[in-house]
């Protein structure tokens, strides 16, 4: 084999090799969240909640914001990762019109690198335990329903499949999630008050009958969620959410004045953001797992080809001066030894005399 044709042939054999690697390696190792994922959301809306400080003066008339203008930041951070769990700290903060803050909830939950489904806690880190997804959506998710935690009931609920639409240029699947039940998060049930004296709870809802109730009113909490994600099809990177959660104050079954009542929807300028994230990811993803396997495999072919066409070439070459004429032509004579030129015969001088 030429020189050529074996070093053709060498790089098609490690292209094979290099687009193997990429496709069935490379794209595992980093299709999963990353040691340092990060992910922030920015909300606008409304809501609806008792006022601490009108509570502490007593002044129970405006005890209750209603339609408070407001904006949230939801931050979704690793913290610490093992194997194939990663452990997300989930962190939201409600400000009010002057960046005040208004609310805040906090979650931590260990997950699966790629579904995102629930995990066992790794050593040395701390989450709660849940069942279904909770802080995202599988990195390659389906048109399906999906388990889901609601932390407000503390229960698994379906996240349904509901279409297919387009958001800031992306497909994305729309999952709906509704859940109604008694509160049951530990941090919000320790923060509300298990009752409250008949007068002050007549004055927050002058409309209920409190007649047969005792002093003070034992309370108990409900809490619903209806809440619209818009995830990419390609990376599962929620671009847009949709939430109205609430707490209502029951008494005895009935509602008698909300506790808190949220409704936010991603912003516009948070959606084209989220939505460049996806487009980005999906493009390296693309580049390992298809283009790039995939142009590898194909130029290996080409060289190969090339690599036999020359090799062909050169034996046909070879073979010419045999075949063409049926014998070897003679070699010249400057190619020939003193041994191997003919004799030539003596000269011989003829004169018209005898010679002597």
């Amino acid at each position: 084999m030429r020189r050529a044709s074996w070093i053709l042939g060498s790089v098609s054999l490690l292209l094979v090799a290099t687009g193997a690697v990429s496709k069935f390696a490379v794209y595992d190792e980093l299709h999963k969240m990353p040691d340092d994922a990060e992910g922030t959301m920015h909300f606008q809306g409304t809501v609806t909640a008792l006022d601490p400080a009108a509570m502490q003066k007593g002044d129970l008339a405006h005890a209750i914001i209603r339609d408070l203008p407001v904006t949230a930041d939801r931050k979704v951070k690793a913290v610490k990762t093992s194997g194939g769990t990663i452990v997300l700290n989930d962190h939201t903060d409600v400000f009010g019109p002057t960046r005040q803050v208004v609310s805040t909830s906090e979650h931590q939950y260990a997950v699966d690198r790629v579904n995102l489904l629930e995990r066992p806690t790794p050593g040395g880190a701390q989450a709660e335990p849940h069942v279904g997804l909770s802080a995202g959506f599988p990195l390659d998710p389906a048109k399906r329903d999906y388990p889901f935690w609601d932390a407000e009931t503390q229960t698994t609920v379906p996240a349904v499949y509901s279409g297919t639409e387009h958001r800031q240029g992306r497909t994305v699947y729309v999952y709906r999630i509704r859940t109604s039940g008694p509160l049951a998060d530990p941090a919000m049930k320790s923060a509300l008050p298990p009752a409250l004296p008949k007068a002050a709870l007549q004055a927050l809802a002058p409309g209920a009958d409190l007649t047969a109730q005792p002093d003070p009113v034992p309370l108990a909490y409900t809490s619903s969620t209806d809440m619209t994600g818009y995830v990419d099809s390609e990376t599962g990177v929620t671009i847009a959410l949709d939430s109205k959660k609430g707490v209502v104050a029951t008494v005895q079954g009935a509602d008698v004045f909300p506790v808190a009542n949220a409704a936010l929807s991603t912003t516009k300028a948070s959606e084209k953001d989220l939505a460049d994230t996806a487009a980005t990811g999906a493009l390296v993803f693309w580049i390992i797992k298809d283009a790039g396997p995939y142009g590898a495999w194909a130029l290996a072919v080409v060289l190969a080809g090339l690599a036999v066409w020359l090799e062909q070439r050169h034996r046909r070459r070879a073979l010419a001066p045999a075949t063409a004429g049926g014998a070897v032509p003679p070699p010249r004579d400057e190619e020939l030894s003193d041994e191997e030129l003919p004799e030539e015969p003596p000269v011989r001088l003829e004169t018209d005399g005898p010679s002597v």
